[in-house]
C-alpha cells in the first residue's frame, strides 16, 4: 500500500484510475489492486494501522486458517464490490479490514472458547464502530466495500469456526 502510494503521489503515476469499477472490464483489475490504492495520506494510515493489529492477531492466534481468511478478506470482499456496488471507482483497504474485524468479532461468538471470545471483546472495544461503517452515510466513502468485507467476515468465521484446528 506504501509502495502504491509512494508510486502515485511522488513519481506521479496515476494508479487511482485502476480501482473497483463495479461491473466494467476495466474495473475488474481493481478487484486485485484497489485494496493498495489510496486517496491521500490519512486514507492510507487509516487503513494502515487497523490492517496491521488485526492481520498480526489473526495470523498469530489463528495461524492455520489465516491464509485462507485474508484471501477471502482480500479477494471475495473486492468481488462483491465488483458485482454489486454503485457505479464509482472503489479504492483502498477498508473491505479488508472490515472484513477481518467482523470476522474476528463473529468468530469469538460462533467458536465460544475462552482465547476467541477475548479476541472478539478486545477487537469489539478497538473496532466497535465498524457497525456503522456498513451504512450509506458519506457518498466520497465505499460503503459496498465495508458492508461486502462484514459479510465476507462473517461467512468466514461461520465457515471456519467448526474447524477442529484453527491455531
Amino acid at each position: 500500500m506504501w509502495a502504491a502510494f509512494y508510486l502515485e503521489i511522488v513519481i506521479g503515476i496515476p494508479l487511482r484510475e485502476f480501482g473497483i469499477v463495479p461491473r466494467t472490464l476495466h474495473g475488474l483489475v481493481g478487484i486485485f489492486v484497489a485494496p493498495l490504492l489510496h486517496g491521500d495520506i490519512l486514507h492510507l494510515i487509516s487503513n494502515t494501522i487497523p490492517l496491521l493489529f488485526l492481520g498480526v492477531v489473526l495470523f498469530f492466534f489463528y495461524n492455520k486458517i489465516g491464509g485462507a481468511v485474508f484471501f477471502r478478506a482480500y479477494f471475495w470482499t473486492n468481488a462483491l464490490v465488483w458485482l454489486f456496488a454503485r457505479p464509482a471507482n472503489h479504492i483502498g483497504a477498508s473491505g479488508v479490514v472490515y472484513s477481518l474485524a467482523f470476522f474476528l468479532i463473529f468468530f469469538g461468538i460462533f467458536r465460544r472458547d475462552f482465547l476467541s471470545l477475548f479476541i472478539s471483546v478486545v477487537v469489539i472495544i478497538l473496532y466497535g464502530s465498524v457497525f456503522y461503517g456498513v451504512l450509506p452515510t458519506d457518498p466520497r466513502v465505499s460503503w459496498e466495500s465495508h458492508f461486502a468485507g462484514a459479510l465476507v467476515g462473517i461467512g468466514s468465521a461461520i465457515t471456519f469456526s467448526n474447524k477442529k484446528t484453527v491455531s
